[in-house]
């Protein structure tokens, strides 16, 4: 067993995870912020939706750095002998990804980026391509134990997309010039194994399985990610796509009030989980023969969060937005609809609803039960996606009904097969026992 993952993180470790996590909020906050500020309210709307559309799709490639983490913690905890290469299947996923953008792009591009289709296209195209590595390479620190260069990869990114930003915004502020603000970190990765050892022999790392099983567990894994990315990142996309709002109009304007204020609200809890779910991995591998109960302590924790933290959106939430977000002229009712205590609370005690949901998806991953969870997060997203499409309400009403329930079911498929294994397990040692002392 390699040392590595055989101990905790330690407090420096978790400082510096944490003060990665706060760069990724900052960042995510003042990328909205400078948006806001420097573009007009149409354009506004369409860079989040560009955003949207540029994380969501990190959010699927998300999956090789879950499955990355869970592969090279197995051979550092297990001793398990190597297989595939972790740059392979990287190179693997980021081409076959940028390739699909651009062939998909016709179907979404011209009503989701209408500005600039092609080059708003031609941008994600690349930055998929080699985001891909960059997820193998965070994964592989997770994995292997490297907690200070896994914080390096996930802060160091989050900085250098928030000063390409603020150059660009003070510079010359335009809506394709933060489009790629936006993209640029993407290059950090090929920085950071220029100047570090550690990160270039992590990337030559192997997984504990060969390619053919590496990537139909990678496929399992972005089909989950993918899930994730529907409800989180690329929400927006899929609120759009069931409003139809025409650009420029009340409910367009609307809708991107209310895209900042799931973000805003979101971020506090969900940020700092997703900066800890190597972590929490590696946690759950040591605890495999207890996962309910490995899961319920920090499952309590995300609901005790979520609910002071809806208290204070509820009293704050209101001032605060608008001081972060104020409005442009012609805009003031849109935001105004959607700058009130009770919206912003729901809103983020819902967080702490999806929280639970990566928190349970990671323990069933740790078990090795990957069509579990896919099953969780598809099951949430197909859910999520109808009650936002069907239920006859206004928009922020379907926004709440979807983000609630759609979270929460996908959580009960993973308990219940946590469940589910613990009872087997049982059973098999009670049947051992049995045999055991048969004379």
């Amino acid at each position: 067993m390699s040392s590595s993952n055989a101990r905790t993180v330690t407090k420096l470790e978790s400082a510096a995870i944490l003060a990665a996590s706060a760069c990724a909020a900052l960042s995510a906050l003042l990328a909205t912020w400078f948006a806001n500020r420097y573009l007009p309210p149409a354009e506004v709307t369409e860079f989040l939706l560009f955003w949207s559309v540029l994380f969501g799709i990190f959010g699927i490639i998300a999956g090789i750095q879950q499955e990355v983490t869970r592969a090279v913690g197995a051979v550092h905890i297990r001793g398990q002998a190597e297989g595939a290469p972790v740059v392979l299947a990287a190179g693997t996923v980021g081409g076959a990804c940028a390739i699909l953008t651009a062939l998909t792009s016709p179907l979404w591009g011209p009503s989701t980026l209408p500005s600039h289709t092609f080059a708003s296209v031609a941008l994600l195209c690349g930055g998929v391509g080699l985001y891909a590595f960059h997820a193998a390479v965070s994964g592989a620190s997770a994995g292997a134990g490297k907690w200070m260069l896994f914080s390096v990869c996930g802060g160091g990114e989050a900085l250098w997309r928030l000063a390409a930003m603020a150059v660009v915004s003070v510079g010359a502020a335009s809506l394709l010039g933060l489009e790629a603000a936006a993209v640029s970190p993407v290059l950090f990765w090929i920085v950071l194994t220029i100047i570090s050892p550690k990160a270039r022999g992590l990337l030559r790392g192997r997984a504990d399985v060969p390619y053919g099983r590496l990537m139909r567990n990678v496929g399992l894994a972005m089909g989950s990610s993918t899930a994730s990315a529907v409800l989180v990142t690329g929400f927006p996309v899929l609120l759009n796509a069931s409003q139809n709002a025409p650009v420029g109009s009340e409910t367009f304007l609307v809708m991107g009030a209310l895209i900042l204020a799931v973000s805003i609200c979101r971020s506090p809890i969900m940020i700092p989980l997703q900066a800890f779910q190597g972590v929490a991995i590696a946690s759950f591998l040591r605890q495999r023969h207890r996962p309910l109960a490995a899961f319920a302590r920090p499952a309590g924790a995300l609901l005790g969060v979520g609910a002071v933290g809806a208290i204070a959106a509820y009293v704050l939430g209101p001032w605060l937005f608008l001081l972060i977000y104020p409005p442009k002229p012609g805009a003031e009712g849109a935001y105004a609809s959607v700058a009130r205590g009770l919206v912003l609370g729901a809103l983020t005690f819902g967080s702490a609803i999806m929280a639970l949901l990566v928190l349970s998806g990671t323990a069933v991953l740790a078990l090795d039960l990957h069509r579990t969870y896919l099953a969780g997060w598809a099951i949430a997203a197909v859910t999520t996606t109808a009650l936002l499409f069907a239920v006859p309400i206004d928009i922020i009403g379907r926004v709440m009904v979807a983000l609630y329930c759609g979270p929460a079911a996908g959580v009960l498929v993973h308990l219940a097969v946590m469940k589910r294994s613990v009872n087997r397990s049982r059973h098999q040692d009670g049947r051992s026992l049995e045999r055991n002392a048969m004379p």
